[in-house]
């Protein structure tokens, strides 16, 4: 592979992970909007809920970006960055207990989605750490869309 056809191919998977990074801070906001916003009878479960994967996707954010710069990558930093480069959209600031369960779960799913093939380009480029990251954030967001799904009884 020339060293031309190199630099494109890691501008693209470069442009993959903010991708994915960008997508990650939209959720972030998005479930502390949520955690902040939810009404309801199940207000404390999904409080408590929302709370613990903020955290999870604030860890993830992190882990992601420091790997990005460990492999001379330049991650996303700002939020007109963020939302110029996401595929999932901020709340809305009007949804019920039940559209906040059900628009998480779709945007795990989105996510987990994107980040498979993310992950196959990743591996194809023998950036093994990075995918590893998105292998166990994958995984961890499954069982996440598991509950959010069997709260909605969706399973």
């Amino acid at each position: 592979m020339s060293t031309e056809q190199r630099a494109k191919d890691v501008a693209e998977l470069e442009l993959q992970v903010n991708r994915q990074l960008s997508n990650l801070h939209v959720l972030y906001i998005k479930l502390h909007h949520y955690h902040w916003y939810v009404k309801g009878p199940h207000f404390f479960s999904l409080h408590e809920k929302f709370e613990d994967m903020y955290d999870s996707t604030k860890n993830h954010i992190d882990e992601i970006a420091e790997h990005m710069l460990a492999i001379k990558m330049k991650p996303c930093a700002s939020m007109d960055e963020f939302m110029r480069n996401a595929t999932i959209k901020e709340a809305s600031g009007h949804e019920a207990a039940d559209e906040m369960v059900e628009t998480i779960s779709d945007d795990l799913f989105a996510i987990g989605e994107e980040s498979k093939q993310l992950i196959e380009s990743l591996e194809e480029h023998q950036e093994f750490a990075i995918a590893d990251v998105f292998h166990a954030m994958l995984e961890e967001y499954k069982k996440d869309d598991w509950m959010l799904r069997a709260y909605l009884n969706k399973e």
